[in-house]
C-alpha cells in the first residue's frame, strides 16, 4: 500500500500512479495516513523536513524504514539521511534507467533557454507538476 501527501491540484497525478492521496491542506495529515495504515507503514519517505518530518516519522512502523532527502536530523529520530548526488555517474545511470523503461520522468513541459527563467519559477513556486525540462540548444 502506497499513500502520497500532496495538494488537492495533484490528487489526479497520484491516484493513478495506484497511490492512496491525502490532502496535506485538508486536516490532520498524520490521522489520515494512519487510516491507511493503522499499524504504520512499511517505509516512510520525506522530502520536506524540520516539523513535517517529525510529524510523518511515527508513521514508520519501524524507525529504520523513516529516509529524509530533506533534513539531516532524520538520524535523530532513528532514520536515515539520503544525500542526492547529482554527478555525472549518477545521472547517466538515471537515463539508462529511463532509456530501458525502467524509470518514467514524467515530463509535463519542455521549455527553450530563452524562456529558463519562466520554467524555475514554475518550479520554484511548488505548482509545477511533474518535471520540466530546458531545451539548451540555441
Amino acid at each position: 500500500m502506497v499513500a502520497g501527501t500532496d495538494s488537492a491540484a495533484k490528487r489526479d497525478r497520484a491516484t493513478a500512479s495506484g497511490a492512496s492521496f491525502v490532502d496535506y491542506a485538508a486536516g490532520d495529515v498524520v490521522e489520515r495516513l494512519r487510516v491507511h495504515a493503522p499499524d504504520g507503514f512499511d517505509g516512510v519517505v520525506d522530502t520536506v523536513g524540520g516539523e513535517s518530518l517529525r510529524r510523518v516519522a511515527p508513521l514508520a512502523a519501524k524507525p529504520d524504514m523513516l529516509v529524509s532527502v530533506g533534513d539531516r536530523s532524520v538520524t535523530e529520530l532513528g532514520g536515515e539521511f539520503v544525500r542526492r548526488r547529482l554527478d555525472r555517474s549518477n545521472l547517466e545511470r538515471v537515463a539508462a534507467f529511463m532509456v530501458d523503461g525502467r524509470l518514467d520522468p514524467d515530463i509535463t513541459a519542455t521549455y527553450p533557454l530563452a524562456r529558463a527563467a519562466e520554467a524555475l519559477a514554475l518550479v520554484e513556486s511548488r505548482h509545477a507538476s511533474g518535471k520540466l525540462v530546458i531545451d539548451m540548444r540555441l
